[in-house]
């Protein structure tokens, strides 16, 4: 009886665990899941590799990262733990961070969530290479549906909490998450309002539009 109770006991511990059990992605620019992406006139982040994290070296620059899943993964919560290394995005007086001339942010992440939405032929066409790329993410017969970006603001620079970018056309959807600090560590916690499919995560550090300079230590990103 005793086993048998102890063998219960035992069972019910691995499934509660395995139910809260994240998945981490890594950070390992070798893996082919990663890809780096360019905007048209605008100079790229230096990336590079550490030990066990990832550098972003942001120089009046701005440039996607990108990890693509070989699957949809369906996400609950997100965690992002990292450093932050420099000064924050020089937000002009006056001007509230994500508008234009303040456009900067030391750190978002995006999910890029599977939908139905496709280029045509004559898009793909005139697509800037960035965006046929973001939809050339969506395996075969499905599409996407939009990116959902959590962003971790300078303090005391914003005057909104979500918003679609007004220059996105309904493809970028924005929620300020929390505050960074200027040389510290930082964390970004978010769970979802309900389990979503996600393709690929979008990873995002800008300095074009106030050339600012820093760097991002990404040591951690995981989800369940």
């Amino acid at each position: 009886m005793k086993n048998s109770l102890f063998l219960c006991s035992l069972l019910a511990i691995s499934f509660n665990t395995t139910g809260l059990l994240a998945e981490e992605v890594p950070l390992d620019l070798d893996r082919p899941n990663w890809q780096t992406l360019t905007y048209k006139g605008i100079p790229a982040n230096t990336v590079q590799q550490a030990a066990d994290s990832i550098h972003i070296d942001v120089n009046a620059s701005a440039s996607p990262l990108i990890y693509v899943f070989d699957q949809p993964q369906t996400f609950r919560t997100i965690r992002v733990s990292g450093e932050f290394i420099g000064d924050l995005p020089g937000i002009p007086t006056g001007i509230p961070q994500g508008k234009p001339g303040a456009d900067d942010f030391a750190f978002r992440i995006g999910l890029v969530i599977a939908g139905s939405k496709t280029l045509n032929f004559a898009q793909k066409l005139i697509a800037a290479d960035w965006v046929a790329t973001l939809y050339d993410l969506a395996p075969e017969g499905e599409g996407i549906d939009y990116v959902r970006f959590l962003n971790l603001a300078n303090p005391g620079a914003i005057d909104w909490e979500q918003r679609d970018h007004p220059s996105s056309k309904g493809l970028f959807r924005e929620t300020i998450v929390s505050t960074i600090q200027s040389n510290r560590s930082f964390e970004l916690d978010y769970a979802l309002d309900q389990p979503t499919r996600v393709l690929a995560l979008w990873i995002s550090s800008d300095g074009d539009d106030t050339a600012s300079s820093y760097r991002i230590k990404l040591n951690n990103i995981s989800y369940h």
